[in-house]
């Protein structure tokens, strides 16, 4: 088993179209001889890249193979030599072709080819005499992806502590140490840069989490009108031992501890729910499920809809139903009882367009803030680029929190690329770059000196 998972191939894919890296990135890792361990747009990362990854193969995919893709290509054969570049392309003029030959690309693959040439031409790797990939101070480690890797999707450093068995201290050392081989200066930076080199293997995210991945506990939120119907919910979800809280008023929702420290799917039910009921799921960015007394009116469906439920159920529905539904909404999934097959239409009907899952919509503020923290900016920094308060640039931030479902700035990064809302920041950091010092501002070298420690 060791010496399969040795033997591995390691490969980096560098192609300017997000939809081809990607889709090649899923074509070769499921091969088991194959091993991606990187990806980028940019021609020019493929050397910082080489360096934390130390591949064996490089792989270019380009519609028309350029000179000036073959120059960088030479030189990064000069600096790698034991590294085997494979070319795909789909136009290559004469020039370039006897350019390429000379530049120590090892083979050019026409993407009529096919996807089964490529394969077979990445198989000629000799594993007898490939380079193995060698340790050296700006490689990143296995462990360094894995703490990059938690930082991404939200984890704290004690968090990182406890899940790696391994001290705070220690975390905060791979973070210094990641920091200085990606060339960043703080944590937000880090997972962009890593994000964009391909680093992460990240989910396609959600508002929330799969209730059935990594063990993650579902968590009913109960709100809406007392009585009766709020009892045989109460009671269905202690007979099926889903854990679940009640909330009784939505004002400070966001507030409540139970909030800040569950990590896990949330779904909301609502009892025959009037307006303000609907703030509990906007707040939480949560799945609603409606529960109604009896059966509901198509106009209780239709509203129901419109606020973006997931389902609507009615409360003496068995248990079973309730509960299957609850985790069915948790994961996406939208459901009505067919007991009200007549309310179908005029639920389709009322809004056609919202079927299909979106990512949300942003103001340009939102979007300028989410640039900036791509940048890997403060939110000092962020207020003094676009001309705001700092204040301001917090409240713009904490409402796009809410709008991806994210609780900080490096689970929202995640969640943003990954919906496309950000793409790679042009200019911004190239290979070796080191971030400039920061300076302290006027008000603490003036604190300082009054203290008596900057003379």
């Amino acid at each position: 088993m060791d010496e399969t998972v040795r033997d591995r191939v390691r490969l980096i894919v560098q192609s300017a179209s997000r939809l081809a890296r990607e889709a090649l990135v899923a074509c070769l890792n499921p091969v088991p001889d194959f091993d991606v361990v990187g990806s980028t747009e940019a021609v020019e990362q493929l050397s910082t890249l080489c360096s934390l990854r130390r591949p064996q193969v490089v792989l270019v995919d380009t519609s028309a193979l350029r000179m000036d893709t073959v120059e960088a290509l030479r030189d990064l054969h000069v600096a790698y030599p034991a590294i085997r570049i494979v070319v795909t392309y789909a136009e290559l003029p004469p020039p370039v072709l006897d350019a390429a030959m000379s530049a120590g690309i090892t083979a050019l693959v026409p993407c009529s080819d096919g996807l089964q040439a490529l394969i077979q031409v990445l198989h000629q790797q000799d594993k007898a005499t490939a380079a193995r990939p060698q340790q050296g101070e700006s490689t990143l480690t296995k462990r360094d992806l894995e703490v990059v890797s938690l930082l991404s999707v939200g984890h704290s450093t004690a968090e990182i502590a406890r899940l790696l068995s391994i001290s705070p201290h220690t975390v905060e050392n791979h973070k210094r140490r990641i920091y200085a081989k990606l060339g960043v200066g703080n944590q937000s930076h880090a997972v962009s840069r890593a994000t964009f080199l391909g680093l992460l293997d990240t989910p396609v995210p959600t508002p929330r989490p799969d209730p059935s991945a990594n063990g993650q506990t579902l968590l009913v939120v109960v709100h809406g009108t007392a009585g009766a119907d709020a009892d045989r919910v109460i009671m269905a979800l202690l007979r099926h031992g889903l854990p679940f809280v009640i909330v009784r008023v939505a004002t400070s929702i966001v507030e409540d501890h139970w909030v800040q420290w569950h990590r896990g799917p949330l779904v909301v039910a609502l009892i025959n729910p009037s307006n303000e009921h609907w703030l509990v799921p906007t707040a939480l960015r949560a799945p609603a499920v409606v529960v109604t007394s009896g059966r509901p009116r198509r106009r209780v469906a239709v509203n129901a809809r419109e606020r973006g439920a997931q389902a609507v159920v009615a409360s003496d529905d068995r248990a079973d139903d309730l509960c299957a539904v609850l985790l069915l909404a948790a994961r996406g999934y939208r459901e009505l009882s067919p007991r009200y097959g007549e309310s179908i239409p005029g639920w389709i009907a009322a809004r056609p367009s919202e079927w299909s899952a979106t990512a949300p919509e942003l103001t340009p503020r939102e979007h300028d803030i989410l640039d900036s923290i791509a940048k890997g900016h403060t939110v000092r920094q962020t207020a003094r680029v676009l001309g705001i308060a700092a204040k301001t640039v917090e409240n713009t931030q904490s409402r796009l929190f809410r709008k991806l479902g994210t609780h900080n700035r490096s689970e929202t990064l995640t969640i943003a690329y990954q919906m496309g809302l950000i793409d790679l920041p042009e200019g911004q950091w190239r290979p070796g770059q080191v971030p400039a010092r920061r300076v302290p501002e006027p008000r603490l070298i003036a604190q300082s000196r009054r203290r008596g420690r900057v003379s």
